[in-house]
Parts: structure tokens; sequence; C-alpha cells
């Protein structure tokens, strides 16, 4: 696992790696492209969203730690 105690933010393909693997989404809002997760190990919550929406696609997805 990552230590995500270091980590405050993931970007691309390490941030829907890390969701996947290791978190477990609470709630999403299509209108705003934005997921919550938590990490049930930590009880730490974590905010994906989409900053590029110029890009196809929204571009690649950031992950941050809330």
């Amino acid at each position: 696992m990552i230590n995500d105690s270091d980590k405050k933010e993931l970007c691309g393909a390490e941030a829907g790696e890390f969701a996947l693997k290791h978190l477990k989404k609470i709630r999403s809002n299509p209108d705003t492209w934005e997921t919550e997760y938590i990490c049930e190990e930590t009880g730490e919550r974590w905010l994906m969203d989409y900053p590029h929406s110029e890009c196809h696609g929204g571009g690649p997805p950031r992950l941050r730690k809330m």
C-alpha cells in the first residue's frame, strides 16, 4: 500500500489505482464529477475530481486528501 499519510494529492493513473485498491466510495456527484472516498484503515477522506474540464473526458483524475 502507498503510505497515504505522506501523500496529500495523487494525479492520473496513480489516483485511480489508489482509489480502486485502497478506498471505499461513499458518495458521488455526477453534476460536478466529484467522488468522495474513505480509507477504512485510517478513516481519512479523499476527494476525486477532474480539474482539467477543458480536456476530453475531464482530463486525468486528481485525488486529494480532505
